[in-house]
């Protein structure tokens, strides 16, 4: 497979920017259309449609040729040759946007007539599908991929049985892939279990004889630090969480459509400064004086940009796991993300993917609609199945969104309910 790189950072002119800012404004819309509309009503689709259509206008701003692969040196990856399958044929479109384009739903390009993502797969992110070589020299999954590209080029594509032999030594275990149960506790694991027991079969399929992937269970008490401690020992996260309905956050209130919006500075300090006491008639005066203490201590920073960035933090959107709220933040390090994230939580696309990304993992899934639960764990297991395949993670969304297209009709928007940013060019047969 090959990539078109579109590039949205270098603009000269509001044109890019004005289009790009109409679909941010339209993407803010959609939960509080799904929740008055119903979740697959067609309004939402046809919000879709128009968000769409914004972004590819965005696109042809940016590059009049945006989506015609006219020249090759436009194209990344393995060359197609001419005994190579139709598959090394097929072009996805990668988006070069800035970091706060992101969590547009790319996977929404829709160029007037129909949905890209019918045609080719779609991914999104901060560079280009070619990682550099400082991003590749510290993903080994990156030297792999680039690796057997060159291979290709002078050979040919490559049996996915090959590509094991290749790169994992005789005896190797498959890759493992952590399974987060976010569904709470008590009846409603339910959900939980059945996403898993999904999620497994699909990564029992056998491609060339081989498992590339396994699915493991998390610990019984797995909290936020022994996460971070043994993260680096999995290939992947899969979180299953609530995708119907804002989760409850850190603080224990459930903030409704603008979740993920942090709370006012003030608010944050009073929140976090819990073992502040508020003693005598002022209480107010006490709480600045007890504050003004802290921060000439060195203890407390609030009206610092690192305090606020620390706060911030501390408040933002989460996964909540039995044990305690687990941030991308806590995975910060070298080689302590895994390589692929998919969170299967509401909104976790504009909450949590770009955060995601910035402390290490390579490709990051999740949803951009609300999604019922049940069309939520079929779009899942429809990706690992693509991915025990053999396919890469862009091409494994395609292919679950096209497969859950069919199963509940084009006229359902959950088809096109999620998003994928990074490296697109992700497999488990790298990692």
């Amino acid at each position: 497979m090959r990539w078109l790189d579109i590039d949205l950072t270098h603009r000269d002119d509001r044109t890019v920017d004005t289009f790009l800012e109409r679909a941010q404004a339209r993407r803010q819309e959609l939960a509080g259309l799904q929740q008055d509309s119903g979740l697959d009503s067609p309004q939402v689709l046809s919000c879709l449609e128009e968000i769409g259509q914004l972004l590819f206008r965005a696109a042809h701003a940016a590059d009049e040729a945006a989506f015609a692969p006219d020249h090759e040196t436009r194209l990344t990856g393995a060359p197609s040759t001419p005994d190579s399958p139709d598959k090394s044929e097929t072009i996805g479109y990668h988006l070069v946007v800035d970091e706060a384009h992101l969590d547009l739903p790319w996977t929404a390009l829709h160029n007037g007539v129909h949905f890209l993502l019918e045609q080719a797969p779609i991914c999104a992110s901060t560079w280009g599908s070619q990682p550099d070589a400082a991003a590749a020299s510290a993903r080994q999954w990156m030297r792999r991929w680039e690796d057997n590209v060159f291979t290709e080029s002078a050979l040919g594509p490559a049996s996915i049985g090959e590509l094991v032999t290749r790169y994992r030594p005789e005896d190797c275990a498959e890759p493992s892939i952590l399974f987060l149960d976010g569904q709470g506790t008590g009846a409603d694991t339910s959900l939980g279990q059945i996403e898993r027991d999904m999620v497994d079969g699909a990564l029992e399929t056998l491609t060339d004889g081989q498992r590339l992937a396994r699915l493991e269970n998390s610990p019984a008490a797995l909290t936020p630090a022994h996460l971070a401690r043994t993260s680096s020992i999995y290939k992947a996260f899969h979180f299953s969480g609530a995708t119907s309905v804002p989760p409850i956050v850190a603080d224990g209130t459930n903030p409704g459509p603008g979740w993920d919006s942090p709370a006012s500075p003030t608010a944050q300090i009073i929140e976090d400064e819990s073992d502040l006491e508020i003693v005598g008639v002022d209480s107010i005066t006490s709480l600045l004086d007890q504050i003004n203490e802290k921060a000439d201590a060195g203890q407390l920073a609030p009206w610092s940009e690192s305090g606020a960035l620390q706060l911030a933090t501390r408040t933002a959107p989460c996964w909540q796991l039995e044990d305690g709220p687990v941030r991308p933040e806590d995975l910060a390090g070298d080689h302590v993300a895994p390589p692929l994230v998919f969170s299967n939580s509401y909104l976790s696309l504009s909450s949590l993917g770009a955060r995601f990304l910035n402390v290490g993992t390579s490709v990051f899934v999740g949803p951009q609609l609300a999604l019922a639960p049940g069309r939520a764990s079929e779009f899942a297991a429809d990706f690992y199945h693509s991915l025990a395949l053999g396919n890469s993670a862009a091409e494994a969304l395609r292919e679950a969104a096209l497969g859950c297209r069919s199963r509940w009709g084009a006229h359902h928007p959950s088809w096109l309910g999620y998003g994928i940013i990074g490296s697109g060019t992700l497999a488990l047969q790298y990692l």
